[in-house]
């Protein structure tokens, strides 16, 4: 399997340069999988990996979520004054803070796909997040919003990608809803089980960090969907894409009803 990437880059000289890159990599079969890891991106931290042997690690503790509270009033005192040097200032935080977003994204995947290859994951299970602000924002306090919304999930999770391709370790989505509510011991799906960072069954009592159950309850979704695909058959890389879709449907349709 040969993978391919690109890219613009614009040089201080103000030229741009297409850099292209190239590499054969052997094609692993989903058949094969033996070891998953499911990985939940989240606030209070940025990352939670959980391996099918409950080994796991927890990325970008609280220091980042510290800075950003930094930029955030930084910004809420430049935009009160109004003045024209305050708006000029409020643009160069922002290209200041997006840097440091680039950065710690990119130390995050390369983490976190270290520690999938140090434990011989093969599969690396993420979120699908196409529309999830949309969807999730009306159930947000106004504070909550902007801690969602202004961190790139979605980069992170294509910078994961990126590299998972690289470390020959197969990527799988999927569905998002009732990751944080739902028990990875009993399946009970209640919004009262989460309580901050801290997750209670009301039905089992098993208690856990509530983005470590979330990063389970992705690693046992990810798990289903491969045996589901091994058990149907589908090896080729399109029937593959096209099946985790259709039970990533199924799995919206059956945490919704419950």
């Amino acid at each position: 399997m040969k993978f391919e990437a690109s890219k613009v880059v614009k040089h201080k000289d103000g030229d741009y340069y297409y850099l292209p890159v190239s590499q054969e990599l052997s094609a692993k079969k989903i058949e094969e999988a033996s070891t998953f890891m499911g990985v939940d991106l989240g606030i209070n931290f940025l990352a939670v990996a959980s391996t099918t042997d409950k080994k796991c690690k927890f990325f970008a503790v609280g220091e980042i979520k510290n800075k950003r509270n930094v930029y955030k009033n930084m910004r809420l005192r430049l935009q009160s004054k109004g003045a024209l040097s305050a708006k000029r200032m409020v643009k160069h935080l922002a290209s200041k803070e997006k840097c440091l977003i680039t950065d710690v994204n990119h130390c995050i995947f390369k983490a976190i796909v270290k520690f999938a290859v140090e434990n011989g994951v093969s599969v690396i299970g993420l979120e699908d997040l196409i529309g999830i602000r949309d969807r999730t924002n009306n159930n947000l306090r106004k504070k909550q919003k902007c801690f969602h919304n202004n961190w790139a999930f979605y980069q992170l999770q294509q910078f994961i990608e990126y590299e998972a391709k690289s470390s020959e370790i197969i990527k799988g989505y999927v569905n998002y809803e009732y990751t944080s509510k739902a028990c990875c011991r009993c399946n009970c799906i209640s919004k009262n089980n989460r309580s901050g960072v801290k997750f209670l069954c009301k039905v089992c009592g098993f208690e856990l960090n509530a983005d470590l159950n979330g990063a389970r309850n992705i690693e046992y979704r990810t798990r289903d969907t491969m045996y589901i695909l091994d058990s149907q058959g589908c090896l080729s890389a399109t029937n593959a894409d096209n099946m985790i879709r259709f039970i990533r449907d199924i799995h919206a349709c059956y945490f919704t009803s419950r």
